[in-house]
């Protein structure tokens, strides 16, 4: 079987950093805020751009702590209508209203579209980049500056894409991280981040990951989360930067064959816009039905994901509108994403091909 990430190959990569790094955890004696997240949080700071960076339990509490931090409860943020689960989650769970703006062809927020969904109860624009890319932050900018709203980017899936040239974490008034099995910095389990540039509002994030308290000695702030950073998952964290820079060499090389097969064979495949410099987190084909499509190709040994199954507007817990999402529609059908992990052999990446191209349906033309 091609597995769609190859966590067994990654491990065999990262294995000896991750003992090497736990060992010494073992003899700090030292589990939550130490050595380790002390110097992930300093190469955070270095590869983005920001004053500061807070570390944290999970991608959605980053989400979750970045809105506490500079909203009050109750506002409406403007959010995808087709996005990761947490893109919503975090934003219900943290007491906000989400409302619902379509995505473009490329799989983010529609730029154009925004202005339109504005109330006088919106407080700010949570823009995710997808699929490796980075949303349209020239439009998200402009809307926010002139409304007067917080830009919050989520770059959990475009870390270190790049926007005209300006790299991804250094974009929006404060940035979202998730670190996980299937993101472009990998780890075992879930692992988060916000950035910003200011220094009050990191105070303030750094008491809200830490159940309202910012360490053991200072003042109890507010309630807050129990997301304090782990020594154990930072450690793998800065393995992951240490080898990023060659995984992702290998998964541009396996793009671009991709590109070239199936430019020749006539498959859709998701595009990248031009404002963007993709950075291979996720490869997508557009299918005639992608859950028909997973099955033939797990047959023909070859694993791939289901990127995703929900348009938040139909959910019976998300507000009624009224509004139809044509394109959140056409990715919830159609979006299948093949292996693209560095990890791959050459005779692996021929044989995806072979097997996207023998099963593929493609798509009826909008």
């Amino acid at each position: 079987m091609i597995r769609f990430e190859n966590l067994a190959r990654r491990f065999e990569e990262v294995k000896k950093d991750y003992l090497h790094g736990f060992e010494i955890i073992s003899k700090n004696d030292k589990v939550v805020n130490g050595q380790f997240v002390a110097e992930a949080e300093e190469q955070l700071k270095s590869l983005s751009g920001k004053k500061y960076a807070a570390l944290m339990n999970s991608g959605s509490h980053a989400i979750s702590i970045a809105l506490l931090s500079h909203i009050e409860k109750g506002a409406e943020i403007i959010i995808p209508n087709y996005s990761c689960p947490p893109s919503l989650s975090s934003v219900v769970m943290a007491g906000y209203t989400p409302r619902f703006v379509e995505i473009n062809k490329y799989g983010s927020i529609d730029g154009h579209q925004i202005e339109s969904h504005i109330t006088p109860n919106t407080k700010a624009i949570l823009a995710t980049g997808l699929y490796g890319d980075t949303h349209d932050h020239d439009a998200v900018k402009r809307i926010c500056d002139n409304n007067r709203l917080v830009y919050i980017n989520d770059a959990s899936q475009s870390q270190f894409a790049l926007h005209n040239g300006i790299n991804s974490l250094s974009l929006g008034d404060v940035v979202c991280l998730s670190f996980a099995e299937n993101k472009p910095l990998s780890t075992l389990g879930t692992f988060g981040a916000v950035l910003t540039d200011s220094e009050e509002k990191y105070n303030t994030i750094r008491a809200l990951r830490n159940n309202g308290k910012p360490s053991r000695m200072e003042k109890f702030a507010m309630a807050g989360y129990n997301s304090k950073a782990d020594e154990y998952k930072a450690v793998q964290l800065l393995a992951s930067i240490k080898h990023f820079d060659k995984w992702q060499a290998r998964r541009k090389d396996i793009a671009k064959e991709y590109d070239a097969a199936f430019g020749k064979a006539g498959i859709e495949v998701r595009p990248s816009p031009k404002y963007s410099d993709y950075n291979t987190h996720k490869y997508a084909i557009f299918v005639s039905n992608k859950f028909q499509m997973y099955e033939k190709l797990l047959e023909a040994g070859v694993e791939t994901a289901r990127h995703y199954v929900d348009n938040f507007s139909n959910l019976d817990w998300t507000p009624d509108t009224q509004e139809i999402f044509p394109v959140t529609e056409q990715y919830i059908q159609q979006s299948l994403s093949i292996p693209l992990n560095a990890h791959m052999h050459d005779r692996e990446v021929q044989k995806v091909i072979e097997s996207v191209v023998n099963n593929y349906v493609a798509p009826l033309q909008q």
